[in-house]
């Protein structure tokens, strides 16, 4: 293999956050989500260090409350497992709960304002270059600044805007806010040499006032022309940072407005989400709101803003299928903008959550919804691009309808190709060296690829710094190029209005639009290196298994095997052997180099379990660990397709079912949430109130969980609370037993059918649990997983990729699998991988009456029987 030809070598990772996914067949045009994962605290912020560490902070560890005093650093390169998380204590006297964020050109992030702490709203606190401690700013603001916004000005310094008295002040009372002094936010303040100095030319209640909440996080971009270009609700306006400042407001759009329909209610207001995705050139989406208290219907309206000429130039652009209310925009390295979460009203979740993305692609104006995800983003949520082209998406809460201790990656499609009718990874282009990770503008540098294929595109991409549905990093920035096999000559940015000091991915574009992992360079001349040796992550499960000429032999085939080497494979599935050459591959993917034959090993399972603790009722408790291996449900056991017996429909409008082991069976109304009792075929009776999910111990004990989130026990006549709160599904056995799992995916279990709060929590945590008795619970794991537990000790891997579980007092378990909804049977209280799969089944909810029936909702929200 050929040494890298530049002087800095771009050491490559494993990423994890690849590796072993089940890849579902239209990733390629939807692209796919993850899983679940814990996440320490509630990142109501999240910045993308120069390491490739991520910082998030907005609630202590494992507490659902608002202090921006804990920071929590993730490293990616160790996905999830337990010490990939870095717990860090903030300083005393400053509490960064809703501040501001940016870089300082030594690496380290400036994090300023925020709520009060021991009398104080005024402080600041670096996280420093190497991510590893926080430390002190001296200098303090002279204004309040909770809801203000930071960015780096084109001369490198940080300058705050926006902003009031933490918790008062606004629209509803403007004039009274100011007399009251709630609002010094509006006056702009820029750090400098250490110090903070405000530009009292540049006042204005236009850009920064109470009216219709301007103050509050302001969107706010460095323009091309060195000025600072903003978006404040129903203004817009150009702030001069030279000598005392002065700025310039003009309109934008109508200001938020009750609604009824979500293409004419205005796309403006705090809860809107805006990115810059070309050079000069900004779409705003969604919003119609104050705050996160307004329940207002959410816009579904997108404006582009190009600021590249003397005035601003807006146009319209097509409607998102969803209005959309606190969700977040990131903008891919290929100009495309993914929009992801938020409500259609307000901050409610429950039937207003919008779960699929949306991606707006410049080059038609037009929207593509792609695949959905798991849990409800609203209001303190945040997502940001990853430099492994996918974008992490956690927090939402405190307030809210959720508090997410946890996060999920979306994987856009063009990390996916389709080999032999099957999704993929799609081959990508590598950065291997660069001529330097230090650049100036209006330099020239070079960079070395793995492989001369044909690179269309080339760009800078600001790194993320997200908070309130808004990143004030992020900035795509295309860079001019040459190509001579396999090297590049690009040349930086010309001016730092196009491309202000700062931290920035470095990204190739193939012509396929399949971008490499960014690798993170420093731009200004006054502007550190990032610490340490830069790296990139490289995706793929692979296990080597021959050398150029050699034999690659795969067992329990067809698996994929790849041939190449550096990120440059061809690939064929194989089963048995294949010569590991040109011919047998049918190409040469790198001329001139040693390839390799590598196979794409199978998910090895592993921590799809995790946490355990003890408390006193579902909410509460601490973190433990959990056990399992790795397998496939389909390929580790003979598939029975039983040739009796059929689906039958005996219901409709169904979105969850419960049934128990004397045939009492129960399901909730998709549309309206209703509890409905089985009478006979296709007759069904109400019962009181309304549910979000539901459990059968047998008839006239049936339990739910209500639209507050409590648990309820009905009796025949009526429903009554069980102690408990923050519930989203629940289980139940003939004996008894009943298991919920609450908004933090813990675990908890009450031995007792009756009124009684004794819960206990069972170590672990996972999407859903169901008891088939009060020593043997089924759960769907955080990695989507099947995983029996006795109650008191670990998680034990028995089947993989579902989507919903349930189990019968007499043994039998059934899973619904995730990519097909093919529902999916074993017979037995153990962990033996013995699944037969149910013909002609395609659904989403199933239940389990006894080991030789099912119950199935299908995806047109019918009930079936088999």
């Amino acid at each position: 293999m050929a040494a890298a030809q530049l002087p800095v070598v771009v050491a490559t990772t494993a990423d994890p956050l690849l590796d072993g996914l089940a890849i579902p067949d239209d990733a390629p045009t939807r692209g796919m989500w993850s899983a679940s994962k814990p996440w320490p605290i509630i990142s109501v912020t999240t910045v993308m260090l120069p390491t490739g560490k991520i910082a998030t902070f907005g609630s202590p560890q494992g507490n659902g409350v608002q202090d921006g005093r804990t920071f929590a650093v993730w490293d990616p390169a160790k996905g999830f497992s337990a010490d990939s998380q870095a717990i860090l204590p903030g300083i005393a006297g400053v509490n960064s709960f809703c501040g501001a964020q940016a870089f300082r050109p030594d690496g380290s992030v400036l994090v300023s304002g925020g709520i009060f702490d021991n009398g104080s709203d005024k402080g600041s606190v670096l996280i420093n270059p190497a991510a590893n401690a926080i430390g002190t700013v001296s200098a303090k603001l002279a204004n309040d600044r909770y809801y203000s916004t930071m960015v780096t000005k084109a001369d490198g310094n940080p300058i705050i805007v926006g902003g009031s008295y933490p918790y008062q002040g606004g629209h509803a009372d403007p004039q009274g806010s100011i007399d009251k002094g709630l609002m010094t936010g509006m006056t702009p303040e820029v750090f400098e040499n250490g110090a903070w100095r405000s530009l009292f030319g540049a006042k204005s209640r236009d850009a920064f006032g109470p009216d219709n909440n301007r103050f509050w996080y302001p969107r706010a971009w460095v323009a091309p022309n060195g000025k600072i270009f903003g978006v404040s609700s129903d203004k817009m306006w150009y702030l001069d940072p030279a000598n005392s400042g002065s700025v310039t407001a003009m309109p934008f759009r109508d200001p938020q407005r009750d609604a009824t329909v979500a293409a004419q209610a205005p796309n403006t207001g705090p809860n809107s989400t805006a990115v810059m995705y070309d050079i000069g050139k900004i779409i705003q989406v969604g919003g119609n709101s104050f705050d996160n208290g307004s329940q207002m219907l959410a816009s579904s309206r997108a404006t582009t803003i190009d600021i590249n000429g003397a005035t601003p130039i807006l146009a319209d652009t097509a409607t998102m299928t969803y209005g959309r209310s606190w969700a977040n925009a990131t903008v891919l390295p290929t100009g495309k903008v993914v929009v992801m979460g938020g409500s259609l009203f307000g901050d409610q979740a429950d039937n207003n959550k919008v779960l699929a993305t949306e991606t707006w692609d410049p080059a038609t104006g037009r929207w593509t919804v792609g695949a959905s995800n798991a849990i409800y983003r609203g209001y303190h949520s945040s997502a940001s691009l990853m430099q492994n082209g996918a974008i992490l998406t956690s927090g939402g809460g405190i307030p809210g309808p959720v508090n997410n201790f946890n996060a999920e990656i979306y994987y856009p499609p063009y990390l996916f190709t389709t080999v032999n009718g099957k999704a993929a990874l799609a081959p990508r282009p590598q950065i291997v060296s660069l001529s330097a990770n230090k650049l100036s503008h209006a330099q020239s540098m070079r960079v070395e690829l793995a492989g001369a294929d044909g690179v269309a595109q080339v760009v800078l991409l600001g790194l993320a710094q997200v908070t309130h549905s808004f990143d004030s990093g992020q900035r795509r920035i295309p860079v001019t190029f040459t190509q001579a096999g396999t090297l590049l000559t690009v040349q930086t940015p010309a001016t730092t209005g196009i491309a202000p000091p700062g931290y920035y991915q470095l990204v190739a574009i193939d012509a396929k639009g399949v971008p490499s992992a960014g690798v993170i360079v420093a731009l200004g001349a006054n502007v550190a290196a990032p610490v340490g040796q830069p790296s990139i992550p490289v995706g793929g499960n692979w296990v080597n298994c021959a050398t150029e000429n050699g034999t690659c032999t795969v067992a329990n085939g067809p698996k994929t095997v790849r041939y190449g080497v550096n990120g440059q494979y061809v690939t064929k599935q194989v089963t048995g052997s294949i010569a590991c050459s040109n011919a047998a591959f049918g190409n040469d993917p790198v001329y001139g180099a040693t390839k390799y034959c590598d196979v794409l090993a199978a998910s090895t399972g592993g921590s799809g379990m995790s946490g355990g603790g003890s408390g006193s009722t579902p909410g509460q408790g601490a973190g433990g660990s959990g056990t399992g291996t790795g397998g496939s449900m389909s390929a580790n056991s003979p598939v029975s397709t039983p040739s009796t017996s059929t689906w039958n429909s005996f219901g409709i409008a169904a979105s969850k079912i419960a049934t128990g082991a004397d045939g009492t069976t129960v399901t909730i109304n998709k549309d309206n949430n209703t509890v409905w009792l089985y009478v006979a075929d296709n007759n069904w009776r109400q019962l009181p109130g309304q549910m979000r999910d539901v459990a059968v111990v047998g008839a006239n004990r049936i339990y739910g969980i209500g639209l507050d989130a409590v648990v309820y026990r009905f009796d025949g006549t009526q429903w009554s609370a069980v102690p408990s709160a923050n519930n989203v599904s629940i289980g139940a056995a003939s004996d008894g037993t009943i298991v919920v799992v609450n908004q933090n995916k813990e675990v908890w279990l009450k031995p007792t059918d009756d009124l009684q709060g004794n819960w206990r929590r069972v170590p672990g945590s996972a999407q859903k649990v169901v008891p088939m008795n009060g020593k043997s619970l089924w759960a769907v794991g955080l990695d989507n997983n099947v995983y029996r537990s006795d109650g008191t000790n670990g998680w034990v891997y028995v089947g993989n990729t579902i989507s919903d579980i349930a189990a019968s007092s007499d043994g039998s378990v059934l899973v619904i699998n995730r990519n097909t909804g093919a529902v999916w049977r074993k017979v037995g209280d153990n962990t033996t991988e013995a699944w037969s799969m149910i013909p002609n089944s395609n659904g989403v909810a199933i239940a389990a009456p006894n080991a030789q029936r099912a119950i199935l909702i299908g995806r047109d929200a019918n009930i079936y029987r088999w």
